[in-house]
């Protein structure tokens, strides 16, 4: 299963992390890992075009020689107002990508994404 946590300040979205293999179908054919791979890639890729943030202090990528997904997109905490806005329009698409593939693959007997809101006690 894939664990995704969504780590939150409030309702902005500072980071979101995905670890393991969904187990949907042997590695290199698990359509279910290649979605939630797909969508973490393109939020990060977005994240670098349209707000102009540097890939390498957001974005990390691990496999260790596995087939499990293993990345972290960290929101920078650096741009405009509207920078900062379009970061989260960004994060939001993503999140809601991930939950619509755990919606649509899950089921009573397997689960193969599960989708964690962290978030951080308001001061």
């Amino acid at each position: 299963m894939i664990s995704v946590i969504v780590n939150r300040e409030g309702n902005r979205i500072c980071a979101i992390y995905a670890n393991g293999h969904a187990g949907y179908d042997d590695p290199g054919k698990d359509i279910v890992c290649a979605g939630v791979s797909t969508l973490l890639f393109t939020a990060a890729s977005a994240l670098e075009d349209i707000c102009a943030y540097d890939s390498e202090s957001f974005f990390r990528i691990s496999n260790e020689g596995t087939e499990d997904v293993n990345l972290r997109i960290t929101v920078p905490e650096q741009g405009s107002d509207e920078t900062r806005d379009r970061a989260q329009i960004i994060m939001r698409t993503c999140e809601l990508g991930l939950i619509g593939i755990a919606r649509d693959y899950n089921t009573k007997k397997k689960k193969y994404v599960e989708i964690i809101n962290s978030r951080t006690p308001e001061v």
